[in-house]
């Protein structure tokens, strides 16, 4: 450990809950969301935490900033607070959750999630239960996601806007 970084994560966490379970939905509560990361530096003697919105998309760029390589203009995420990077606390996290989805095709059939500090939207897109709608909620006061907020909320119209400007980028062709 004097000499090696260890980082421990996963692609998901776990939701057992309001009749939801394994990878068979298109709900994007924290539990499913929120996803271990535990980083060990060489020579770390205490621990810290780091409480701002993170990414698995910023495991690459912070990989690559600890070894000193450049990141690619492509590479999405960015280095992580301890490896080349700092907390962020208005840092926009999207979430998205497309195994209905063809591969490679426009986001169709999709939930995605946008996360901006204690806010959170959430968009359900092409699904027969689901209809294309949103959700917005606000995770200090209802960490349990149990009041819709949206569209009363001031700041669900202005997540919105982002979420649909990323839904558009996203399904923009290729050139």
């Amino acid at each position: 450990l004097e000499n090696s970084y260890v980082i421990f994560t996963s692609d998901h966490g776990e939701l057992f809950e309001r009749g939801a379970s394994g990878h068979s939905t298109p709900l994007v509560f924290e539990p499913g969301i929120r996803v271990p990361l535990v980083v060990s530096v060489p020579g770390q003697m205490s621990r810290r935490d780091v409480t701002s919105l993170t990414s698995n998309v910023d495991i690459l760029p912070s990989l690559l900033s600890i070894t000193g390589r450049e990141v690619p203009d492509w590479c999405e995420g960015q280095a992580l607070p301890g490896l080349g990077g700092k907390e962020d606390p208005g840092r926009s996290i999207f979430v998205v959750e497309a195994k209905a989805n063809p591969a490679f095709a426009p986001l169709r059939k999709v939930t995605i999630g946008l996360l901006r500090g204690n806010y959170k939207l959430v968009h359900y897109l092409g699904y027969k239960y689901y209809p294309d709608n949103y959700e917005f909620y606000d995770l200090q006061k209802d960490p349990e996601e149990l009041q819709n907020l949206y569209p009363d909320h001031p700041e669900a119209d202005v997540l919105k806007k982002e979420l649909d400007r990323k839904l558009e980028d996203v399904n923009r062709p290729y050139k």
